[in-house]
């Protein structure tokens, strides 16, 4: 991995994707003269200018879907304060459509699975992971993928929960779940969302850069993982070949710093061709939604 994304900084990383020094992609993707070039550009990130953002983006796309990739609940006092119930609501008001966890699970699997059942269900907001399964008999937590029509395609979005929660954060906080890669399931529920006529399948992950782009390279099928956990903002997809194609593996930051966009263009029932930008939400370019903000 060494030389290779996510794994560049600084001057090594402008070189990689020819980004100008000194220009504003410099400033989003690196630390180099952060002083001077954030009196230009202003604080990054934060839901109020990422809705502005959002909305922007689906006025020009009729049919996009919002993708989380989870981390999103838990880390603030009011978040703590609120059993997640503001952030929750801020995701509803920024126009989620699908969503994987990892710290999620922080609020416990009951108030983890209420969230889900009432909020987001009522929302019309997908909570997916393929890799969650009972302690008992093995039996799927949560949906393991939906399926959505985008203007005329059918798109599978698989989700991909962070392998180690339990592990990594408190087991009582999920006593009674099961997590892990799943390589084999993954490969098992990107055949069945295709024989159900998926014409473009995404893999929602929070398994961390690596870790999919090992993943791309073992599982076939898959048009794309559009990852999250290690927080990498990678101005452009790697590429990654596998038995069967390429599967192309994104990071898209956090913290609301970036929104990655995705496009694809499909004909015949195959993707043709694809772009891909991920924009930085600078505060002193993009004002605040005034909804959003006052939440």
């Amino acid at each position: 991995s060494y030389g290779k994304a996510p794994h560049l900084v600084g001057q090594h990383l402008l070189k990689q994707y020819g980004i100008k020094s000194g220009s504003a992609e410099a400033h989003a993707f690196t630390y180099l003269d952060f002083t001077e070039a954030a009196k230009v550009y202003g604080k990054v990130g934060g839901f109020a200018h990422l809705k502005t953002l959002v909305d922007k983006m689906r006025a020009q796309r009729p049919g996009a879907l919002l993708l989380d990739g989870g981390d999103t609940w838990q880390g603030s006092a009011t978040s703590l304060w609120t059993n997640a119930q503001d952030m929750v609501d801020a995701c509803i008001a920024l126009g989620v459509n699908v969503m994987t966890p990892h710290w999620e699970a922080m609020f416990g699997a009951e108030r983890l699975m209420e969230i889900v059942n009432k909020d987001f269900k009522n929302a019309g907001v997908d909570f997916v992971a393929q890799n969650v399964v009972t302690n008992d008999f093995g039996d799927q937590v949560f949906k393991p993928y939906t399926m959505k029509d985008m203007n005329g395609v059918k798109v599978a979005v698989i989700g991909q929960a962070f392998p180690y929660t339990p592990i990594a954060n408190p087991r009582y906080h999920v006593p009674d779940w099961s997590y892990g890669i799943r390589d084999d399931n993954m490969q098992k529920w990107v055949d069945d969302a295709r024989a159900k006529g998926a014409q473009v399948v995404i893999v929602l992950s929070h398994n961390g850069m690596d870790v999919d782009l090992k993943m791309a390279s073992r599982v076939t099928g898959i048009d794309a993982i559009l990852g999250g956990h290690t927080h990498d903002g990678v101005p452009q997809p790697v590429p990654v070949k596998n038995a069967g194609g390429t599967t192309l593996v994104t990071n898209a930051g956090s913290n609301g710093k970036f929104l990655g966009v995705l496009d694809f263009d499909v004909k015949g029932g195959k993707i043709s061709g694809f772009s891909y930008k991920l924009l930085p939400i600078f505060a002193n370019l993009l004002p605040a939604d005034a909804g959003m903000a006052a939440h």
